[in-house]
């Protein structure tokens, strides 16, 4: 009976082998597209992960601001902010870098913002994020204020995570619910307590050394003490520096249908949320970045400042390229090339709400008279990172209303610009710069740079791994 049963047992199992290999063959097998891993990305892994974990066991007690009590950001209490290094992978693509861990400067940096009574928000930098390996060598503690090294080709990751009191991430609540939210990012007016200051310009003030001719020669002098940039002398209210603020960086919006999703890091709108009516089905027909869904959880800065023509302090860098000196005639080498500003500045980072159907309000005719050819799928268009009152501009009325705003620190320290492609020397501005921030030499600056990886190898840290 046992040996009937196992045979009987032997040829069901052999039936359906075979019915399953036949479906397979002539096409009748039917996939549910919905779990098909080659639809998604999951988010990698990053610094931020320990930190969403400690967080998420965090229950946060005592009163506090509830300005959004009937939406998505009911009861937020928490939030990480999340800078990373990366490069451009091309249109709108950003390809995060291998966190190196003896990198001369961080490529991970964080913050967490404190929800409380007042108005302004706490925001505390997290410092051990901020300090490189070779200031923990030397005992130094990280600065107070995120460090950005700008550039053309430099990315920088800004992903958000918003907790409530009961350490619940939030994110794919404000997600459900983005035709009714959009963070903008500006140069701020105010600290991050909500007093006045000055944007500063940390390269100082130039002293070209010149012969009793008027010629440029060696012993030119650079005095590091920041001073305030001239370009936002005039500018003091939030509308003021909003309108300058493409001058300093740009933000490209990279939400995704969910939090837990990524881009690939080839297709611009792969994983990208889109605006109604359009789903994720249309990525391949819609228009980046007129199509998108711009919320303001994921996304990325371009630090890529325009030169100042007019800027008297600035206008020849005095110290020599000592590996361009004229072997004939002994003279110094000179750096050539415009120089960009070094801001240090309070970035604003503002969460406004609208009601529902007043987010998209410019009219894709008007959008296309101005500025383009494109056919958009979708009928309107969001607003742009740095104006959130920009429909007007086109005769469409913004509601947008303020829900709280953060301020958090900021500081370019150094400009992947400002160096000479032809002749990599330490006195260029990049490497100068770079020591002075972290206490190195010009020469132990531009050494320590040679060494740093942009692609891991291995353990899961390799090319394809972290992007937006």
């Amino acid at each position: 009976m046992n040996k009937l049963f196992k045979n009987i047992l032997l040829l069901s199992a052999a039936a359906l082998l075979f019915t399953a290999c036949d479906d397979f063959v002539f096409g009748n097998v039917h996939v549910d597209y919905n779990e098909n891993p080659l639809g998604a990305k999951g988010v990698a892994r990053s610094g931020a992960d320990r930190y969403v974990d400690s967080l998420s066991k965090v229950k946060v007690s005592g009163d506090m601001a509830n300005p959004d009590p009937d939406g998505a950001f009911n009861g937020w209490a928490t939030c990480l902010a999340m800078f990373k290094e990366g490069h451009s992978h091309g249109d709108a693509l950003m390809h995060g870098n291998f966190v190196y861990q003896n990198a001369p400067w961080k490529q991970e940096e964080f913050v967490i913002v404190h929800n409380n009574t007042g108005k302004w928000p706490t925001v505390d930098v997290q410092r051990q994020s901020t300090v490189t390996y070779l200031e923990q060598a030397d005992g130094k503690t990280g600065p107070d204020y995120i460090r950005i090294i700008g550039g053309k080709l430099k990315r920088w990751g800004l992903c958000l995570y918003f907790f409530n009191k009961e350490g619940r991430l939030m994110n794919d609540d404000i997600l459900n619910r983005s035709d009714e939210y959009q963070i903008f990012f500006t140069v701020s007016e105010v600290d991050d307590k909500g007093n006045p200051y000055e944007v500063m310009d940390c390269r100082g003030t130039w002293k070209p050394n010149r012969d009793k001719f008027g010629d440029w020669k060696k012993g030119g002098t650079v005095d590091t003490t920041p001073v305030p940039s001239p370009y936002f002398a005039n500018s003091k209210t939030w509308k003021e520096r909003a309108g300058l603020t493409p001058k300093i960086f740009e933000y490209t919006y990279r939400d995704t249908w969910i939090q837990d999703a990524m881009a690939d890091g080839a297709r611009e709108l792969f994983n990208q949320r889109l605006l109604p009516p359009l789903t994720r089905e249309d990525a391949d027909w819609a228009v980046a970045p007129y199509d998108q869904d711009r919320v303001g959880l994921k996304g990325h800065f371009n630090f890529d400042i325009e030169a100042d023509e007019n800027d008297a302090l600035h206008q020849e860098w005095p110290l020599e390229i000592t590996r361009r000196t004229d072997p004939a005639t002994g003279e110094a080498g000179r750096y050539t090339r415009p120089s960009y500003l070094l801001p240090k500045f309070y970035l604003s980072v503002r969460v406004m709400k609208c009601p529902k159907g007043k987010k998209a309000l410019i009219p894709k005719e008007e959008y296309l008279n101005r500025h383009s050819t494109y056919v958009f799928r979708s009928p309107f268009i969001c607003s742009e990172f740095y104006n959130p009152d920009e429909p007007k501009e086109y005769g469409a009325d913004s509601e947008w209303k303020e829900l709280f705003r953060f301020n958090i620190p900021i500081k370019v320290f150094c400009s992947s610009f400002d160096t000479d492609p032809t002749t990599i020397d330490p006195n260029d501005p990049l490497y100068f710069y770079l020591g002075h921030e972290i206490g190195l030499s010009p020469l132990d600056a531009l050494e320590a740079a040679q060494n740093v990886q942009t692609h891991g190898i291995g353990g899961g840290s390799g090319f394809g791994n972290w992007f937006l």
